[in-house]
């Protein structure tokens, strides 16, 4: 702040860094794993994160559908 009470940009900055740093929602990482994640029981045992049934079911489809287009692709042949 300088002698008049005015308070400069760069001061600015670094209160809001300091707010928003401990916001989870303006952290995108956190933001994505915590939609990700299992809505009845997001961390397991040890701590670690663990993924939607629904994330896991549509990874699965994703791969099923990616194996059958290159079976008929690629190893029709």
């Amino acid at each position: 702040m300088d002698a008049q009470g005015h308070v400069t940009p760069e001061e600015i900055r670094r209160a809001l860094l300091t707010i928003y740093r401990g916001d989870a929602e303006s952290n995108l990482q956190q933001a994505l794993l915590r939609l990700l994640s299992d809505d009845l029981k997001p961390l397991d045992e040890k701590g670690r994160w663990k993924p939607s049934p629904l994330l896991i079911l549509v990874a699965v489809l994703v791969c099923a559908l990616i194996g059958v287009f290159f079976y008929f692709t690629i190893g029709a042949r």
